[in-house]
């Protein structure tokens, strides 16, 4: 028994590859970034000549908040309110493939009337988890008289999807 410990241990020192199989490299699947498709405005029009306006929906990724979290993609909606009134962020689902998805429907808009006469933002979030998939939604703001912006259509794309 012993003289075939040492017979085997220098061998395996001698001749490592023969001891071990040899190691195959595995590359992690990359995750596609969220994107954001966007029918944008054109000659854009409110419920009345001095409703809120949305002019275009452009996109910001991998965005850190103050708590740390990171969303995956925030749609930023750009608009004008000539009166400097609007007050609220309407979203409705459209269309998805995701078997379950949560939009926060409303969102109040807290900026101040200056800024909305000359034109403002007012950003949203996403985050997309692991599966691929869609959601087209439609947007709209409306105003303290309850006068409505123009809708705008659009999809954040999650994973490829």
């Amino acid at each position: 028994m012993m003289r075939a410990f040492a017979v085997i241990l220098p061998a395996l020192l001698l001749c490592p590859a023969a001891a071990f199989a040899a190691e195959t490299q595995v590359t992690p699947d990359a995750v596609a970034p969220a994107t954001l498709s966007v029918e944008q405005p054109v000659n854009p029009k409110g419920s009345r000549p001095d409703a809120p306006i949305i002019q275009s929906i452009s996109a910001r990724v991998n965005v850190r908040e103050a708590n740390g979290m990171v969303l995956d993609i925030v749609p930023d909606f750009h608009f004008i309110a000539p009166k400097g009134n609007a007050i609220v962020l309407h979203r409705e689902v459209v269309d998805t493939n995701a078997s379950q998805v949560h939009i926060n429907p409303v969102s109040p808009i807290v900026i101040p009337a200056d800024a909305q006469k000359r034109g403002a933002v007012i950003s949203g979030g996403w985050r997309c988890n692991v599966s691929p998939y869609y959601v087209t939604a439609k947007a709209f703001i409306m105003d303290a008289d309850g006068n409505r912006s123009n809708e705008v259509q659009y999809t954040v794309h999650c994973n490829g999807g």
